[in-house]
């Protein structure tokens, strides 16, 4: 999993949260309440992912010029 993935997925994870919470709030179904925490777990890894994925960098390389 490379980081823009693990990013997309963070974010559709946090929105899914954001409304399972606001479902739970709203009408105190259980069910929400599994759905929130799961949300948020899942939101978690997936933040992890972000973070310990390395970064690509250019490698720098030398250009010799013809004459």
């Amino acid at each position: 999993m490379n980081r823009s993935v693990a990013l997309r997925a963070l974010f559709i994870f946090a929105v899914a949260t954001v409304f399972a919470a606001i479902t739970g709030a709203a009408s105190q179904v259980e069910i929400a309440e599994i759905l929130f925490l799961i949300g948020g777990s899942l939101s978690a890894v997936m933040l992890l992912f972000v973070l310990m994925t390395p970064s690509h960098n250019p490698v720098p390389v030398r250009v010799r010029r013809r004459r």
